[in-house]
């Protein structure tokens, strides 16, 4: 009998789970994320595509992941993210791989709502933040925190890589390359590491084990605290989940165009392709002091407060993009814009897993994400159509200021949802 008990391991298993969505979501933000500017100007110079075409793909891959969450975030509560993620991939590498070899703007859009629709967008949020949630309660602001430093690693090696490869072998091997990243990096990760949560092997949140949570209450430590687990049915009914949603949605539309656009935009302005590169890799070195320090700003300042004082700073990106007239404000334009961006995508998380709880985090983060990519279709296609029209972008990125300071009154006046029993329960905080 005494063969039977195992004790815990002395590194919790969901710091694997956040080290392989690291890994993950670095290699999705590259394939899936801004470094597609590089590939618009000459693109465009060989086959002769406006702006609007690249909105459209753009919108398109939004529009199919808003379809595609309604559906990956149940099943990933159900399933887990490992098999999932492995499909996601493989299927997203080979679409992606195809552009090196068809290329006209029909499929160009279509390759773009494969993407979308299997949930690789940006950092895949869809997989990477609800599965690391229900692995940590105590820990979650720490751990998803760590999770926000896979797109500053993903970008800092992806943007002079892409542009080097681009530069030196063309465009359609560019394309080549990402795709096949996602594959080989994606599909064996998911399948070797990738765990539903922690009940599945014997744990609970934050690497405790039931006969640890006894004790640690008996010996009046602080347990691992209990969560209100709302359903994707009960948080869409709360004013607070249509509060968060739509400051993040507000979020999305700005920085849709802004990374969409902002490369040819420099380039436009007379800035060096390689230099350009140089400051939007650099950008990202910061963001791991951010990323490494983001429970101790929660604690410090509070959640609904930082990503306010984030957008804020957004907003200031965008007047500092639109005044830029040499490299130094360029240098300036990219460094906020990738603190503030990385800084709110990993309090999005945080929010809505205190809000709501883990249990059903895939299926909630999701019906938010839909509603939030809907916004973020919107941006890239008036955005590209603006452009074509005014000739650049001010016109659509002046606006956007407002934007975002609306989105920060709307988040720092919400405060988080209160159950019946919570309010009828003085000894219980939500």
């Amino acid at each position: 009998m005494a063969k039977n008990k195992q004790s815990p391991p002395k590194i919790y298993y969901g710091w694997y789970i956040v080290v392989a969505m690291i890994f993950i979501g670095a290699t999705s933000a590259t394939v899936a994320g801004p470094i597609f500017g590089f590939f618009i100007e000459p693109m465009q110079n060989d086959l002769g595509f406006d702006n609007t075409v690249f909105g459209l793909a753009n919108t398109g891959r939004m529009l199919a992941a808003a379809f595609g969450g309604l559906f990956i975030g149940k099943l990933l509560d159900k399933h887990g993210p490992r098999v999932m993620l492995a499909v996601a991939g493989t299927v997203s590498g080979l679409a992606i791989i195809s552009l090196g070899f068809f290329h006209p703007a029909w499929w160009l859009i279509g390759v773009f709502v494969i993407t979308g629709v299997v949930g690789v967008q940006g950092q895949a949020p869809f997989y990477t933040g609800p599965s690391v949630a229900k692995w940590f309660i105590r820990k979650r602001a720490k751990a998803l925190g760590i999770l926000s430093m896979a797109a500053p690693l993903g970008l800092i090696i992806g943007f002079p890589v892409v542009q080097w490869i681009i530069s030196n072998f063309g465009w359609r091997t560019g394309w080549v390359s990402l795709g096949t990243a996602a594959i080989v990096i994606i599909l064996p990760i998911s399948l070797l590491l990738l765990r539903r949560q922690p009940e599945d092997i014997g744990l609970l949140p934050d690497g405790d084990t039931p006969n640890e949570e006894i004790a640690i209450g008996q010996e009046g430590s602080s347990p691992t605290p209990s969560e209100h687990q709302w359903t994707r049915e009960e948080a869409i009914r709360t004013v607070a989940f249509w509060r968060l949603t739509l400051t993040f949605s507000l979020f999305v539309f700005a920085t849709s165009s802004m990374a969409f656009f902002r490369l040819p935009f420099f380039t436009d302005q007379g800035m060096n392709v390689s230099t350009i590169a140089i400051a939007a890799s650099t950008a990202q070195i910061p963001l791991f002091l951010g990323a490494a320090t983001i429970g101790r700003q929660v604690s410090a300042v509070g959640m609904e407060r930082l990503v306010g004082i984030n957008l804020l700073l957004l907003g200031v990106c965008f007047l500092i993009t639109l005044a830029s007239t040499n490299t130094f404000m360029m240098f300036a334009a990219f460094y906020t814009f990738a603190w503030a961006t990385n800084a709110v995508g990993a309090l999005q998380g945080i929010m809505y897993a205190s809000y709501f709880g883990r249990q059903h985090a895939g299926a909630v983060r999701s019906a938010a994400l839909t509603t939030t990519l809907l916004f973020a279709g919107i941006s890239g296609p008036l955005a590209g159509r603006i452009a074509d029209v005014t000739g650049d972008f001010r016109a659509i990125w002046w606006p956007t200021v407002g934007v975002l300071a609306l989105a920060s009154l709307l988040i720092v006046t919400t405060k988080p949802p209160v159950k019946q029993q919570q309010a009828e329960s003085p000894h219980v905080r939500d």
